[in-house]
């Protein structure tokens, strides 16, 4: 097992994916090949509860999941968390050929040199995807998860009295699963879920590529739910209404050409315009993962490409994405291969493809849980020097105190439990506080990179307009991000200085230049003045690097992805 140690003592387990709405739930056979699922369940989660993979109100979430847990008789207390969060960064990394046992204490001492920011508030975890016997090297999947995330998911388990066995995350249990069953052929698989689409790729079931697109199947239900057509509707039945009704066009072209005769048609028309256009997003992320794929791979050809996830279900959604690829097939996969489950469990035969991630997280998983195991050790060590020590301690009070001490003690040490009790939400409030701290801090940033130096435009004309004498013609202005340029005829040499002085002066020029002067005599007037053309530069600001976000597993660029463009959690 890559990045984790199996524990062969647990043969089932319960493997549950936390979204933003929805709680996916598996109870299913741990560590097998061909994975057994015993039940299933999925509920929506109660109202602001969860945000961004985070449990917000354990309280309230916590309460819902052992309620659903009891309705469908599912009792086993051994759990997977399988975690669904931005937050999550992934690279592909080269490191030295070793071996297995050698492999964390390596990352752990270069951790520094992985990724573009400070993730020594991170826990590490790694899949090993091959070995080069020729250059001695291992490709390596690398994921950190921050600790804030992992504390929430353990405080959630102490709460429900579970047995943590693994802590993976969606991309790699997504990888995991689709590498198992290469024989399926599913080396390019779409998945759309609610709120994200998953594109992966493997080469002779190895890792290729993955990639996270923002497009959901929430946001075109949020669409249908924001029309007339039909009234007033709930997003759980716009998502049943795009499944039972075509309401995309086969094609933008068609949606072009089309032309509406009465006005029912004409409000349909415009009901599935909105529909078909807010898919484009996913074309557009879904084209440039292509693009950068076969500029990576010229020698590949891509003919079919399979696509699961309730997205899936929504009627001539796959038709859409073919009409803009030509020469791909998009294959819509109703059922998971090799994964068995009862005749009676309707929810797995219908809606396999959306487990795919707790089915994958099951078996060859990563652990961010075990990643403090060392420092857990020594505190499991010191913890007995300590109880030990209290045991002698209780000794001697027993023997040397009098009863009514004794019993007094244990009356202050029931005090003291409880009022320890009573502090454990502190983790929750603290998870939420950085949580919105990471978010204020993305806003900062966001709204620093908006600022541009054009934003002076009117303060310029304005001074310009002081300065220029009457007589001065401006024959163009240009501007860009690094300053203005103006051609400019002037009476006289005086006046061009004059205007070259004030210019300089200005605070919102770094640096104002001129050209060599020409002058001009017009024979016919008798009129005489200065051409020249005026540089004036804007100050340079230095760019900021940004605190968080994901490197891509190939270890690309964004600009590399927006010229021909994760996973995993």
């Amino acid at each position: 097992m890559d990045g984790k140690e199996v524990d062969m003592a647990v043969s089932k387990v319960i493997s549950i994916e936390i979204t933003d709405l929805n709680t996916k739930v598996c109870e299913i056979s741990y560590n097998k090949k061909v994975p057994s699922v015993y039940n299933s369940i999925c509920f929506a989660n109660p109202e602001q509860t969860v945000e961004d993979a985070l449990i917000e109100d354990r309280l309230r979430y916590s309460s819902e999941l052992k309620a659903q847990l009891k309705n469908a008789g599912i009792k086993c207390k051994d759990v997977v968390f399988v975690i669904s969060s931005n937050k999550i960064l992934s690279r592909e990394i080269m490191i030295p050929d070793m071996k297995e046992k050698l492999i964390e204490s390596y990352i752990e001492g270069e951790r520094a040199t992985y990724f573009p920011m400070d993730i020594s508030d991170h826990r590490l975890s790694y899949t090993v995807i091959d070995r080069n016997s020729v250059t001695k090297e291992m490709r390596i999947i690398l994921y950190a998860a921050p600790d804030m995330v992992i504390k929430n998911y353990n405080a959630l388990a102490a709460e429900l009295d579970f047995h943590v066995v693994a802590m993976d995350c969606t991309g790699n249990a997504m990888y995991q699963y689709l590498s198992n069953n290469q024989a399926s052929g599913m080396d390019m698989y779409l998945q759309i879920n609610e709120n994200n689409s998953l594109f992966t790729i493997l080469e002779n079931g190895k890792f290729a590529l993955q990639r996270n697109m923002s497009f959901g199947a929430c946001s075109l239900a949020e669409h249908l739910v924001d029309e007339e057509y039909y009234g007033i509707i709930t997003p759980e039945q716009a998502m049943m209404k795009l499944a039972e009704n075509e309401l995309l066009y086969g094609s933008y072209s068609e949606m072009m050409e089309y032309m509406p005769a009465t006005e029912e048609e004409s409000k349909l028309y415009e009901c599935k315009k909105r529909l078909t256009d807010a898919v484009r997003p996913l074309i557009a992320g879904f084209t440039r993962v292509l693009e950068y794929y076969n500029s990576k791979n010229k020698e590949a050809t891509i003919t079919k490409i399979y696509v699961g996830g309730c997205g899936s279900k929504i009627a001539g959604l796959a038709k859409l994405i073919m009409s803009e690829f030509e020469g791909i097939e998009l294959e819509v996969v109703n059922v998971l291969p090799n994964v068995k489950f009862p005749k009676s469990n309707k929810l797995m035969a219908d809606n396999s493809t959306e487990f795919m991630a707790c089915i994958g997280g099951a078996g060859f998983s990563i652990d961010f849980s075990k990643n403090n195991a060392a420092e857990e050790k020594k505190g499991a060590t010191a913890f007995a020097i300590l109880a030990a020590a209290l045991t002698i301690l209780a000794v001697i009070v027993l023997v040397g105190v009098p009863l009514y001490n004794y019993r007094q003690a244990i009356s202050r040490q029931e005090e003291l439990r409880k009022s320890i009790s009573g502090y454990q939400n502190i983790v929750d409030i603290k998870a939420q506080m950085e949580n919105k701290e990471s978010k204020l801090d993305d806003l900062e940033a966001f709204d620093e990179a908006t600022i541009t130096n054009n934003e002076n435009w009117n303060s310029i004309l304005e001074q310009l307009e002081i300065m220029l004498p009457t007589n001065t013609l401006v024959s163009s202005v240009s501007s860009n991000e690094t300053g203005v340029t103006l051609v400019i005829s002037i009476p006289t040499k005086i006046e061009a200085a004059k205007l070259l002085v004030q210019l300089r002066n200005l605070p919102i020029f770094e640096d104002v230049q001129i050209n060599t002067l020409t002058e001009n005599n017009d024979e016919s007037t008798g009129i005489k003045n200065e051409s020249f053309t005026i540089t004036c530069v804007f100050p340079q600001k230095e760019v900021p690097i940004p605190e968080g976000g994901t490197v891509p597993a190939d270890g690309t660029t964004q600009e590399d992805i927006d010229a021909g463009t994760g996973i995993t959690e």
